[in-house]
């Protein structure tokens, strides 16, 4: 149903010969008992606006009290933060999708921090948005710088790319206007998901999730504490399996925690730059304890959410800025740990698949080992490269960065370099000790170079090295199964022979084989047990009972099939 109440009334303060939104209320006393706070600062003018929309979208503005202040006081003004790249954007739609919104929070970092907002609290809820909009030109400088980047970025025309952002924003303040009107749900102790539920029967005009949101963020607006917001998100998820609430929520996480002041209040002041990093590193993973100061209480409930990678967007926006920590000029710490503590980044931004959060990752430590070396230009992402290889030990994980080094487009540059590097992590397989680490267990260590034969097969290696490196994988599992005496170890002859097929089969077929020396070695074996003569019979000699051995043969004959014999 619509809402009965026709005006809002709103305090603004002078700066220059501009007026700008300070505050919105409903009713003219709370508006004019905060004017007359705004006095007591250093302002040059404050006023009472009394603003009513009409049916047709006009307003009607009428000034109910208006008083002259002492000066302004002697503060930079609220600028745009300097950004080189941000995410293509034509419509209101895009607007709202979480690049764009990370975009706009780093475009906008001061003004958001200034008024403890969100990008999602500006674009649902009108009176944010309007706000924003009077806001001196820091809006038409935000477009502006955002214009000129797309431009570069397509090609395209500054003018042109201009218009289509202006134009979104005009379309979405549209929309958010509309659904200022709606007396929507308030939320107390329900849940997102009863609050949907409530605005789907109202069946209004717009979107239900659009709905949702708006009533969301009315909520939210009201907090002036980003531990507040994250609190109340928390608060009203519901159920983590419910689709609809858990992707609202993860679109307001990732817009809190796309605020430096947020973390910071979330996880405690750390002791140095690199401390923090690792810290925000440990809460995109779901495994952060907080310092001395942290919202631990919030943090538990966020930590199961990370883990089990059920706020997508909010990782999303946690690691594409560690990823802009580590190519900033920050030194990692003000001693001489710098090493150190890149050696224990590294140790949770590499696994077997590669490089968490791909590309963007590779290219931030890239930039960071150049920094360490202080080498800039053309020489830079070679040896930013050496350098983080020389931080990486054992081969496999050498290998794992490397083969991503490769994928990237300027690796072309420095490819000579690149497969020296990359030789150098199979010179030594005797064993797996040096490839694999010396504390893998024998199963790990088959894993791990069986992981790295396939990432190799897979990768942008030149066709010489990724024979090169293959074979020498093949060759070094090959030689560890022969020197450590796997096979035999599996098919003991202490066991019956069903025992022993059954164990060998299910190794073969166990993923720590790479199909090649080391698959056929095992796969022989098996071999040879199937052309000895009555195998059958020998493999169920041990059962009395007829249909329990036509079972036993059976399911052995499927497990063949199952296992590529």
């Amino acid at each position: 149903m619509l809402a009965t109440t026709a005006y809002t009334y709103e305090v603004r303060v002078r700066r220059g010969d501009r007026w700008i939104i300070h505050a919105t209320y409903n009713t003219d006393k709370e508006a004019t008992v905060e004017a007359e706070n705004v006095l007591r600062g250093k302002v040059s003018a404050v006023r009472v606006i009394r603003d009513w929309e009409r049916e047709d979208g006009r307003h009607i503005e009428k000034v109910l009290f208006e008083k002259e202040g002492s000066g302004e006081a002697d503060k930079d003004p609220v600028r745009v933060t300097a950004i080189e790249d941000a995410a293509l954007c034509e419509t209101d739609e895009d607007l709202l999708g979480v690049e764009s919104r990370a975009t706009i929070n780093r475009l906008l970092r001061k003004y958001f921090e200034q008024e403890v907002l969100t990008p999602t609290e500006v674009m649902y809820n009108f009176k944010n948005l309007r706000k924003l909009m009077y806001h001196d030109t820091l809006l038409p400088s935000a477009v502006d710088r955002v214009a000129t980047i797309h431009s570069r970025t397509t090609e395209g025309n500054h003018i042109e790319a201009s218009n289509k952002l202006h134009r979104a924003i005009d379309t979405l303040a549209a929309r958010a206007r509309q659904v200022e009107k709606y007396d929507l749900p308030q939320f107390e102790d329900a849940t997102i998901a009863e609050v949907r539920r409530e605005i789907q029967s109202l069946r209004l005009a717009e979107d239900t999730d659009f709905l949702t949101m708006v009533a969301l963020t009315r909520e939210l607006s009201s907090s002036r504490s980003w531990i507040g917001k994250l609190d109340f998100a928390m608060k009203v998820k519901g159920d983590a399996k419910d689709n609809h609430a858990r992707a609202m929520v993860d679109d307001i996480v990732a817009d809190i925690l796309g605020s430096p002041v947020a973390l910071k209040d979330l996880l405690g002041p750390s002791r140095s730059f690199g401390d923090a990093v690792l810290l925000h590193i440990d809460l995109a993973m779901g495994k952060a304890t907080g310092n001395r100061g942290a919202a631990q209480d919030v943090l538990d409930l966020l930590n199961p959410l990370f883990s089990a990678r059920l706020l997508p967007k909010a990782q999303f926006v946690l690691f594409d800025h560690i990823a802009r920590e580590l190519k900033s000029p920050n030194a990692l710490s003000r001693h001489d740990d710098d090493a150190q503590l890149l050696v224990q980044i590294l140790d949770r931004l590499l696994n077997a698949d590669g490089v968490v959060f791909g590309q963007p990752m590779v290219e931030a430590l890239v930039e960071r080992g150049a920094r360490v070396r202080n080498v800039g230009g053309s020489r830079a992402f070679g040896e930013g490269v050496e350098e983080i290889v020389g931080c990486l030990a054992p081969g496999w994980r050498r290998l794992a960065f490397l083969s991503d080094v490769a994928q990237n487009e300027s690796a072309a540059n420095i490819q000579p370099e690149l497969t020296a590097l990359t030789r150098k992590t199979v010179g030594d397989m005797r064993g797996l000790r040096a490839f694999c680490g010396p504390q893998a267990k024998p199963r790990e260590k088959m894993a791990l170079v069986t992981r790295m034969h396939e990432k190799v097969v897979h990768s942008n290696f030149v066709e010489d090295l990724k024979h090169h490196l293959s074979e020498k994988l093949d060759s070094g599992l090959a030689d560890y199964l022969t020197r450590e005496k796997v096979i035999e170890r599996i098919d003991n002859p202490a066991l019956h022979l069903r025992q022993r097929a059954y164990m060998l089969i299910k190794f073969c077929s166990s993923g720590v084989l790479i199909e090649g020396k080391s698959a056929m070695m095992a796969r022989k074996r098996v071999v040879s047990y199937l052309r000895q003569p009555n195998f059958t019979d020998h493999l169920v000699d041990d059962l009395q009972d007829s249909s329990e051995k036509e079972g036993i043969l059976r399911d052995f004959y499927a497990l063949l099939q199952r296992s590529g014999f």
